[in-house]
């Protein structure tokens, strides 16, 4: 199984910081959140090319580049240019989520440029596009047994008068326990860092490069810090754990 990480959250936040061929209306769900909604291209349903531009009020540091609900096959990715500075570049891709991580580097802006859909001459579709730094690679996972996740379903419930029920479904939002026993020094010091932040950052349960399910969830750490040592022996290492709960969208 891959190795979980925290990410730092999204470094666009506005569509000022957006730039598309096409169809301005709908950038904004680029970073919304939910991958339900998504930027969708007008008048590039071929093999022209159509270009989403990040562009940075400042020198921004970044490793990691999600995309999340998306129809591209053949795309490539750059920074500070449109067709320089590669960092991913593909002509046949079937998967709908795709993770890229590279060393960190410093940048201006980073453009996605998309010349074909996996369904062929319809428009270009992305859910999401979360351009972040690496914050924590676990040290390792948790067992099993101490990995706990689930959808929380908001939902409003109104019983009619015939004993019948109508549902609201609102939204779903996942939250997860994870536990470490004898885990390192070091490993423990960096989950303090996370802690102490204070801010909310992206869990993904199974990064990979290649077939990776699309699960990201910005999530907060809720609760206290309880990461004491397992044992009298120091060297035994620590043991404790966290909550994670999804934010709102945007």
């Amino acid at each position: 199984m891959a190795i979980m990480e925290f990410l730092l959250q999204n470094k666009v936040n506005t569509t000022t910081m957006i730039g598309v061929d096409s169809n301005t209306g709908t950038t904004r769900y680029l970073f919304d959140r939910n991958i339900g909604l998504g930027y969708t291209s007008s008048g590039y349903n071929s093999t022209t090319a159509a270009t989403i531009t990040y562009s940075f009020t400042a020198a921004t540091v970044l490793s990691t580049l999600l995309i999340q609900n998306h129809n591209l096959k053949e795309f490539s990715v750059y920074y500070n240019g449109t067709t320089t500075n590669s960092l991913f570049s593909t002509t046949t891709n079937s998967i709908t989520s795709t993770y890229i991580s590279f060393s960190s580097i410093t940048v201006s802006s980073i453009h996605l440029r998309a010349i074909n859909t996996i369904a062929g001459s319809v428009e270009k579709k992305v859910g999401e596009m979360v351009a972040t730094e690496r914050k924590l690679l676990f040290e390792r996972n948790p067992s099993f047994n101490d990995f706990d996740y689930d959808l929380i379903r908001k939902q409003i419930v109104h019983e009619m008068p015939d004993g019948g029920a109508v549902v609201y479904n609102i939204s779903n939002k996942y939250r997860a326990t994870l536990s470490w026993k004898y885990i390192t020094e070091t490993f423990r010091n960096d989950l303090l860092g996370v802690f102490e932040t204070a801010l909310p950052v992206y869990f993904l349960p199974k990064p990979t490069a290649t077939a990776w399910d699309g699960r990201a969830y910005e999530c907060n750490w809720i609760g206290e810090f309880n990461f004491r040592p397992s044992s009298n022996i120091d060297a035994s290492g620590f043991s404790g754990k966290l909550l994670l709960r999804q934010t709102p969208t945007g």
